[in-house]
C-alpha cells in the first residue's frame, strides 16, 4: 500500500513547495500552490480561499499535475477544476456537495467516476469508486501546521502524486466549513 503526507502551513495562502513524503520520511514530490496571475491573488487575499491552484512535482520537481480552478459565473456557484495530468491528459474535478456538513466532489478518468467523501462528524476523507475505496485521507487536528496523510487502501487508476492535489483542493475547501460550524466536524 502506498502512504504519503505533508505537512499543511501556518502560512494558508503561501506559494513555497511543500514537501510530499512516505513513511520512511523520505521526499517523494512537492506540492504548491499558486495564482495564475496578480488580480487573482489580490481576490484571494480579499476572499479567504477563493481561488485554489494546486501543482505537485515529483522527488526532480518536474509537474506531474496541475489543478487551476474554473473562472466563470457558473463556477461561482459549483466550484470545478481543470486538472491537468503529465500522462492521462485534462480531467475535470466539480464540487457535489449539497449540504457542508457533507462535502463531495467528483472525478472522472476512462469512464470511471470517483468520489471524494467525508462524512458527517469524521476526520477521514475517503476516495472512493462505485464499487469500492481506493484511499483514505486523515489529518490530525484543525489549525496549522496540521499533518494530512493518504493511504491506499486497494490497486487501482489512482495513486498518491495524483491525489494529492485532489487533497489539498479538499482538504482547503473543507477547512472554510468547519471553522464556520466548527461542532459539526468534531
Amino acid at each position: 500500500m502506498e502512504f504519503g503526507y505533508f505537512k499543511k502551513p501556518v502560512i494558508k495562502k503561501t506559494t513555497k513547495c511543500i514537501p510530499i513524503s512516505n513513511k520512511e520520511d523520505v521526499t517523494i514530490g512537492f506540492i504548491k500552490r499558486f495564482y495564475t496571475n496578480k488580480v487573482e491573488k489580490w481576490i484571494d487575499h480579499i476572499f479567504d480561499e477563493f481561488y485554489v491552484n494546486v501543482e505537485v512535482m515529483d522527488s526532480n520537481s518536474n509537474m506531474i499535475v496541475k489543478a487551476i480552478e474554473n473562472k466563470s459565473l457558473q463556477s461561482m456557484l459549483r466550484s470545478n477544476w481543470v486538472i491537468e495530468c503529465k500522462d492521462k491528459g485534462k480531467l475535470i474535478l466539480e464540487d457535489r456537495t449539497k449540504i457542508k456538513i457533507n462535502p463531495m466532489m467528483k472525478l472522472v478518468i476512462n469512464n470511471t467516476t470517483y468520489y471524494l467523501k467525508k462524512g458527517f462528524a469524521n476526520n477521514r476523507v475517503r476516495l472512493e469508486s462505485s464499487e469500492q475505496t481506493i484511499a483514505e485521507i486523515t489529518y490530525d487536528k484543525i489549525i496549522p501546521p496540521a499533518t494530512v496523510s493518504i493511504e491506499k487502501k486497494t490497486g487501482g487508476l489512482i495513486f498518491t502524486s495524483y491525489c494529492m492535489p485532489l487533497l489539498y483542493i479538499y482538504v482547503t475547501r473543507v477547512r472554510r466549513d468547519r471553522i464556520l460550524n466548527p461542532t459539526v466536524f468534531k
